[in-house]
């Protein structure tokens, strides 16, 4: 018994060494680029593009005030940037996690293609997690003529590059989560959206993630700029063709025809129609959304946080939120898919509730949320959260426009398919008194604190900070259940039209019994 115990043993090293040496080898082989690559900068505003004109005619009320639209909307999310791709005249800068190859993708990179061909230098700026099953599209993007793509912190095994974490774990754990698009340095939108089908699609089965983008022009743009500069000219900012297999000669005919493929399918036609439709311009067109005035601050971390976690001062946007926000004085509303308040926030979201603010959390439900590893980070924070006065909710993945009439809950701005409908949240935002709101990339956890980058706008403007606060009273009233503690410390999770329940909502006893295990990991660190 004991000699067939160590042949399994000695094999099991012997395959764990051999494993070692391969990716040893593959790191031998394909090596990580390392620069300095050639840099580049924002180009200055155009004087006489379509953009410059039609941004002509808003005068602020005050100089340092900046124009603001809010894009919550799915399908004015995608118009939005699709209206700002045809009007290009000048430069296109794009930083996002993830670009999915999908029908809005497809739609994004066609736009792209034509910006392009119209003179417009386009610089994409993607992490490079989240470009799974991209490279070869994305390799004839960087070919282009007018198009640079970079990838940030790539893994250099591309077909499997999960292997590289167990050989460089400590820097392909730490990621750029920044979402940016500016336009002819003029008007940018900011946001929780990536490029993606959930992001934007309301016609699809897969469902939607719940979130919010901030369209923004005015005297806060050369921040939003300056900021896309760091980030693209970094030495973790790799030239894609760099690492990317470069593609053959007839590969750039054969993806021109498999995008052509995708956006000709009767879903892509029923993305055109919506888009041409009453959302065809929803920034500048006669039926623009609403633009609030307001002080914008753009955020972002310093791109030197991949290497210097612990970084102080104003480089981390985390540190700017709490010095900015300050003390709350009557109301805190937090919205936050992955919400790991840690120790040190709940004894911090504690404290102002003592102080007599009303602290109220939205978050995902174990149903609704997507990483269910980092929502055990958060249920065992609930009773001591909840012991302290903080309101907590959480997002039922079932909700659905049917069950409820929202114009009278949102009111008549909202068209279509309401983003607060159904499957996941995925918006963050912070709105403090009913006065400044924080709409951008960064959640309330440890990864966004210290392993990832952000970025994000924080405008103090109380007319659009009142609207969100309204908006997220709708929401958790009408489609999050309440969470709340018993004398015994017993949870209950309530929502209007049904009955309490004491075990957590929409989920099965190995679910349940896997989130148990985790909470007792020593993981937080990392969620």
């Amino acid at each position: 018994m004991w000699h067939l115990f160590l042949l399994l043993l000695t094999g099991l090293a012997a395959a764990v060494l051999a494993a070692f040496g391969v990716l040893f080898a593959a790191r031998l082989t394909h090596p990580r680029p390392r620069g300095p690559f050639p840099a580049s900068h924002s180009l200055p505003a155009p004087l006489d593009a379509p953009l410059t004109q039609a941004l002509g005619g808003r005068v602020p009320p005050a100089p340092d005030q900046s124009a603001v639209q809010l894009l919550q909307d799915p399908i004015d999310a995608l118009a939005a940037r699709l209206e700002l791709l045809r009007m290009a005249r000048s430069s296109v800068d794009l930083q996002y996690y993830i670009w999915q190859d999908d029908t809005s993708g497809g739609l994004m990179c066609a736009a792209l293609h034509e910006a392009a061909a119209r003179g417009v230098r386009v610089r994409l700026l993607l992490d490079d997690n989240g470009t799974y099953g991209m490279d070869r599209t994305l390799a004839i993007l960087a070919q282009t003529p007018n198009i640079e793509v970079r990838l940030f912190n790539p893994f250099p095994l591309r077909r499997f590059r999960a292997l590289g974490y167990l050989s460089d774990f400590r820097r392909l754990n730490r990621r750029m989560h920044n979402k940016a698009m500016i336009v002819d340095g003029q008007i940018a939108i900011l946001g929780g959206r990536n490029i993606g089908d959930i992001y934007f699609n309301t016609l699809g089965p897969e469902g939607l993630y719940l979130d919010m983008d901030i369209a923004i022009s005015g005297p806060s743009l050369p921040d939003a700029a300056r900021q896309f500069d760091r980030y693209w000219n970094a030495r973790l900012s790799v030239p894609a063709e760099l690492t990317l297999a470069p593609p053959q000669a007839n590969n750039l005919h054969t993806e021109q025809n498999r995008l052509a493929a995708r956006l000709s399918t009767p879903r892509a036609q029923r993305y055109a129609a919506a888009l041409e439709g009453e959302n065809a311009a929803p920034l500048l067109g006669k039926a623009a959304l609403p633009i609030h005035w307001a002080k914008a601050h753009i955020l972002a971390d310093t791109p030197e946080k991949m290497n210097h976690p612990e970084a102080r001062g104003a480089e981390l946007v985390w540190q700017t939120l709490l010095s900015t926000i300050g003390q709350p004085q009557h109301d805190l509303a937090i919205a936050s898919p992955y919400f790991v308040p840690t120790r040190a926030g709940v004894k911090a979201l504690r404290r102002y509730a003592a102080s007599g603010v009303k602290v109220r959390i939205l978050t995902n439900s174990l149903a609704s949320t997507d990483v269910p590893i980092v929502h055990s980070g958060y249920a065992h924070r609930r009773r001591p959260l909840l012991r302290g006065g903080v309101a907590l909710y959480e997002y039922a993945p079932d909700a659905h426009p049917a069950q409820r009439k929202l114009s009278e809950l949102l009111g008549p701005e909202i068209k279509g398919t309401s983003p607060f409908s159904r499957n996941k949240l995925h918006a963050k935002v912070f709105a403090v008194d009913r006065a400044r709101v924080f709409v951008g990339s960064f959640n309330f956890d440890p990864r966004s604190m210290r392993l990832n980058t952000e970025n994000g706008v924080l405008l103090d403007a109380p007319d659009l900070a009142a609207d969100i606060t309204a908006m997220f009273d709708a929401t958790v009233q009408n489609f999050a259940w309440r969470v709340t503690i018993a004398r015994n410390l017993r949870l209950t999770w309530k929502r209007a039209g049904e009955p309490p329940l004491t075990r957590e909502p929409g989920t099965r006893l190995g679910t349940r019994i896997l989130l148990g295990i985790a909470q007792r990991l020593p993981i937080e660190w990392m969620l």
